[in-house]
């Protein structure tokens, strides 16, 4: 195999140790378009598929987008150039939202639409279900980090996974290996801290949810880093959570070798200029190293690639390190922006064959053929000239005119008896009918017709439930609180977050706490780690039979890989809930999770009260008090400090109104949890979530000691059972009723 420039070291030298070449196949170069304009110009520049949203369902709903005509005509177009249309409907739908999804899909995929790329495990579904041969791709939004995730996704009819993009190159080679399915991964653009799909901060602070393509980005913004003491780490214009732009075009050799299928690029917001230059940049490479050629980047195209846009420099993101400060901008990120039109502005155009007929008092005839293809038109009538006759010359100069269609004319024979006349508009229309004849055959191949919606909607009946006789659980983040929730009797489940427990001594302490919450004759449940990837899932599967048998009576289930990991255990599904980080919006996607064998979710925290109220929740539990998280990041804010604890802490990030948001770094995991500056509760709405009616109601504690754990239970008794409502400001101090009054865009 090919090896490139050593400059990661000994991490960069364990890892060429152990890939072998995957794969000859020349990846396919995938760029954004936010517009018509833009689709051009990447296709130009030599994308072989382009990814964009269309006027709903885009995590980009900020970008100019495509209206419906526009994106008919996209597909059209990539098609006539032997090129693929991947469409967005990347967010997380509402159910009104998906009551509307066949009828938005159905131009699209009769049409030609090439593939969908979704968030949503309803759409997913639904998808399947009325365009069964549509390709899915699964966004990754949905936060897939191992071959777990990805065969699980494969069984439900995914074609192709975008992994998480903080995937080491060697996990997406095992994921290759182990799971037949395409891969795509992002090679340029800008880098998300948190794993992408599992962040609520814009969603919490202002309303605007990145699940539904509308992030305010406050991760760019600067944060003062305090210690767990509440010591500054940082001056007050430190930006630690703002990531460099990614740029791998030093890569390109190894990625193609580790069977990467689909290079991304990302920036549907970006313009034609960054888009086409981009892309034209890593076509020449890639296209130089499948040739045999020098795939080593001059250092004007580098300087290139930094002009179109960069953050206080590039980096080369998760593939050969884990995290670090160098990914970091810290300081203020600089922005450079001095696009040049350096671009080949060349527009690639269809070679056809062009053949005429002009016989007197006869129909004007041309037919025009592109391979096998060939079409003929016919208009107007030959006429004998009676002053000067058209010449040939003329007739070819007329016929070559294809202007801005995707056709050149490569040959034209002309068949004509002397002294014809024609006028020029006459040789122009039939040249336009006969090109468009021969577009029509060439897009036949891409268009279908689907079968019609005639899948019922589920007909949700709400079960009156008895509100008092409703399941009252509790999960725990911190040993000391197990001691405080065991001594409520109403408390009927208890959840023991893995984050507590070491690797070295996990099944002793897990052990020792399971016994306990059964003596006081509670359910004992796991909360399984926020993202599972290859190191971690294979921790579990060695320790699998070694947790079943010390009573555990379930798990709370918090990705597609996790269940994935627990469908090939083979674990017993009706005592796995899945947690709000796998999104049930819809009665939908709630239906699709229940089809699937999941029986029991948890509510969403992004839906208001007007949306849960037509929701079904009889099978789900609604969070009604907890410091809710906010990101799950593979970035360490302690290592980027410079101060790496190596165990499990806490910091602090504070922001320009002074709130302070805990950071809780889980080393046996290698990530942070960044949580809400509040609390959330809706333990004071008692009577409200009656409505609700869901199947229980849960306590969610982190860093509250015994004491504050006693108060908060205090006051839901007083709310649910002596029908008082507490003073939750006196209680708990200031917090959050959530999205429950508000909900988001």
């Amino acid at each position: 195999m090919t090896l490139i420039h050593n400059q990661y070291g000994s991490i960069y030298k364990n890892m060429t140790d152990k890939i072998i070449k995957q794969s000859n196949i020349k990846p396919e170069l995938l760029a954004p378009a936010g517009s018509l304009d833009v689709c051009r110009a990447v296709i130009h520049a030599g994308a072989d598929a382009v990814y964009l949203g269309g006027s709903r369902f885009s995590a980009r709903a900020y970008a100019e987008n495509f209206s419906s005509e526009e994106l008919l005509e996209a597909i059209d177009y990539a098609h006539l150039h032997g090129r693929k249309i991947y469409l967005t409907i990347n967010t997380l739908f509402k159910q009104p939202e998906m009551e509307t999804l066949y009828d938005y899909l159905l131009p699209y995929y009769e049409q030609g639409l090439d593939a969908v790329i979704v968030q949503d495990f309803g759409v997913m579904q639904s998808v399947r279900t009325y365009f069964p041969d549509l390709p899915i791709h699964i966004s990754t939004q949905m936060s897939v980090v191992s071959a777990y995730g990805a065969a699980y996704l494969k069984s439900l009819g995914a074609v192709r996974i975008v992994p998480a993009r903080e995937l080491s190159l060697s996990e997406i080679i095992e994921i290759r290996r182990r799971v037949d399915i395409q891969i795509e991964c992002f090679i340029h653009g800008a880098l998300c801290y948190c794993y992408s799909g599992q962040c609520l901060l814009s969603s919490m602070l202002g309303g605007r949810s990145g699940n539904r393509g509308r992030c305010a980005q406050p991760c760019r913004l600067p944060y003062t880093v305090l210690d767990d003491q509440k010591h500054r780490l940082s001056g007050p214009e430190c930006y630690p959570m703002s990531l460099k732009d990614l740029c791998t075009i030093n890569e390109i050799p190894r990625l193609i070798e580790a069977g990467i299928d689909s290079f991304k690029i990302e920036g549907r917001m970006k313009s034609a200029e960054y888009a086409a230059g981009v892309t034209s940049i890593y076509r020449k490479y890639i296209d130089r190293y499948m040739s045999g050629g020098d795939a080593c980047p001059s250092i004007q195209d580098y300087q290139r690639l930094l002009d179109t846009g960069n953050r206080s420099g590039f980096t080369s993101g998760y593939f050969m390190q884990r995290n670090g400060a160098d990914m970091v901008t810290l300081e203020h990120p600089a922005h450079e922006k001095n696009i040049e039109a350096w671009v080949d502005a060349a527009i690639p155009k269809i070679p056809v064959r062009a053949e005429a007929f002009l016989k007197i008092n006869e129909a004007a005839m041309l037919t025009v053929s592109f391979g096998s293809l060939s079409a003929a038109a016919e208009y107007g009538t030959v006429e004998a000239a009676k002053n000067q006759p058209i010449s040939r010359e003329m007739i070819e100069t007329q016929l070559s005119k294809t202007g801005n269609t995707p056709f050149v004319m490569d040959s034209i024979l002309i068949h004509m008896d002397d002294s014809v006349f024609l006028p020029k508009q006459t040789l122009n229309q039939l040249r336009r009918s006969a090109l468009e004849k021969l577009a029509e055959q060439m897009l036949e191949k891409y268009r279908r017709k689907a079968q019609s919606k005639n899948f019922p909607e589920k007909d949700y009946v709400r079960k009156r439930v008895n509100c008092t006789n409703i399941c009252f659980t509790a999960a725990i983040e911190e040993e000391p609180q197990l001691t405080e929730v065991l001594r409520y009797d109403f408390i009927k489940r208890i959840y023991l977050d893995s984050s507590m427990y070491t690797h070295r001594h996990f099944a002793a302490q897990l052990k020792e706490h399971v016994l306990l919450i059964k003596e006081s004759g509670k359910q004992a449940y796991l909360i399984l780690p926020a993202i599972f990837r290859r190191d971690t899932a294979r921790f579990y599967k060695e320790n699998f039979q070694t947790f079943a048998q010390m009573g555990l009576d379930g798990y709370l289930v918090k990705n597609q890989d996790e269940l994935g990991f627990l469908e090939e255990m083979d674990a017993d599904r009706d005592c796995c809930i899945l947690d709000h980080s796998l999104y049930a919006y819809s009665n939908t996607a709630m239906s699709s999770y229940q089809t699937a064998g999941w029986k029991y979710d948890t509510i969403p925290l992004e839906m208001n009260k007007k949306e849960l109220l037509s929701r079904e929740n009889t099978s789900s539990e609604l969070v009604i008090y907890g410091r809710m998280p906010l990101m799950v990041s593979a970035q360490c804010i302690y290592h980027t400090m410079g101060q790496c604890k190596k165990t499990r802490s806490l910091c602090y990030l504070k922001d320009r109104y002074a709130k302070e948001f805990p950071v809780r770094t889980i080393c046996s995991e290698c990530c942070n949890i960044l949580y809400n500056s509040q609390p959330l509760s809706l333990i004071q709405l008692s009577k409200e979530l009656g409505r609700l009616m869901p199947a229980a109601y849960r306590l969610h504690f982190t860093f509250e000691t015994k004491e504050e754990v006693s108060r908060v239970i205090h006051s839901c008794m007083q709310s649910f059972f002596e029908h008082q409502t507490p003073n939750m400001t006196q209680i708990i101090g200031d917090y959050t009723n959530g999205h429950y009054k508000r909900g988001v865009e």
